[in-house]
């Protein structure tokens, strides 16, 4: 069909890096680019990302609450409305499967593709699962287990860092979003997480759990204190 006739005419260079600890600056394209560009003397070209269109967020209030500042300095989220799940295109399919990660649908694959991108991580939520349209970061507390998107309970330190809502954790910040706010086939308005997370505080609770990601990978490294708004405004384009 058309979609394996455009397969068979697509190219894409596979960079196969090994990366130090010290430079999570490079776990990304743009990074490289970036790296490549101040190494050779090379103009870096820079692309900028529409806004998102004002009319599809203006509707949607929600709140942010950060209670543990030190372990998560920087949170930005962005609302979307009239979301229609379906799979991505197959360009984008084929270089997320050529990194090393299955395609899911466009919103997921979506916030991958920017993180391969520009070293963010991101967390899409679906808005309307999260009580009050409220989201609290804060440490996890009481909070004794919790279940992550791959089905499994995993149990909860106090000063473990939680992303929840006004009644329940809906994420390990940084680490592996839940059940409880997964995005699905039924999803019609998503929140998208874009946030700075201590490096340190990820790495202890990723260790501890054995739960490593490619959100985890990079936020233990370090990711860049001020991309946030820059990459929500790239996946919602």
């Amino acid at each position: 069909g058309h979609d394996f006739a455009e397969y068979l005419h697509l190219t894409d260079t596979v960079l196969d890096i090994e990366i130090t600890p010290n430079r999570g600056d490079c776990l990304s394209i743009a990074g490289l680019a970036r790296e490549v560009a101040a190494l050779f003397g090379a103009p870096l070209k820079v692309k900028r990302s529409r806004r998102a269109p004002a009319s599809r967020a203006a509707a949607v209030s929600f709140t942010v609450d950060i209670d543990a500042p030190d372990l998560c300095p920087r949170y930005a989220a962005l609302p979307m409305t009239g979301v229609k799940l379906g799979a991505s295109p197959m360009w984008m399919r084929r270089r997320l499967e050529l990194c090393g990660m299955r395609a899911l649908n466009n919103v997921v694959d979506a916030t991958n593709y920017v993180m391969l991108e520009t070293g963010q991580p991101l967390h899409a939520f679906d808005l309307d699962k999260i009580d009050s349209r409220r989201i609290v970061v804060r440490r996890a507390h009481g909070d004794r287990e919790f279940t992550t998107l791959d089905g499994v309970k995993r149990a909860l330190e106090p000063d473990d860092l939680m992303i929840a809502d006004a009644g329940k954790p809906l994420a390990i910040a940084g680490v592996m979003g839940g059940l409880n706010a997964e995005v699905s086939d039924t999803t019609k308005t998503i929140l998208l997480e874009s946030a700075y997370f201590a490096p340190g505080a990820i790495s202890k609770v990723s260790r501890r759990l054995g739960l490593r990601s490619a959100a985890s990978y990079r936020f233990e490294r370090g990711i860049d204190r001020s991309g946030q708004p820059a990459a929500l405004a790239r996946v919602a384009e």
